[in-house]
């Protein structure tokens, strides 16, 4: 009776030992508001080609590739919206890397955008 009450206590112990759970909370996030810096056309996005705005961002390093997380919102009037959205039929979205926020802008029906969008006011949210 002993080795099996011995076996069920060794069985239990080892279950609840053998899971882990991992939580990592980081020292928060950083806030940057900005404007997009002007629009190029890029004709290798979409079918019909896209602007693009390069937005300088010296805070995005390797680290956010790994770990973290970047989030863009456009201000439509004092309210912030999302990327990707639509905005007066043109589709906004993002793409970073290190050091740059790209976004793009095209029609969202799919046809050739041929005006450059206006200049936008930007927030982009570093989540570490």
């Amino acid at each position: 009776m002993k080795k099996i009450l011995t076996l069920i206590c060794c069985t239990i112990l080892l279950a609840a030992t053998s899971c882990k759970k991992e939580t990592i909370i980081g020292p928060g996030a950083t806030t940057v508001f900005t404007s997009t810096t002007g629009w190029s056309f890029d004709s290798t996005i979409g079918n019909n080609g896209a602007y693009t705005s390069d937005i300088p961002m010296p805070e995005i390093d390797n680290y956010y590739d790994n770990h973290g997380a970047v989030l863009v919102y456009l201000d439509d009037s004092g309210t912030y919206e999302q990327l990707p959205d639509v905005f007066d039929g043109i589709t906004y979205r993002f793409v970073y890397t290190k050091g740059h926020v790209y976004i793009d802008a095209q029609n969202a029906d799919g046809s050739k955008l041929t005006v450059a969008p206006p200049k936008l006011n930007v927030k982009i949210v570093l989540v570490q």
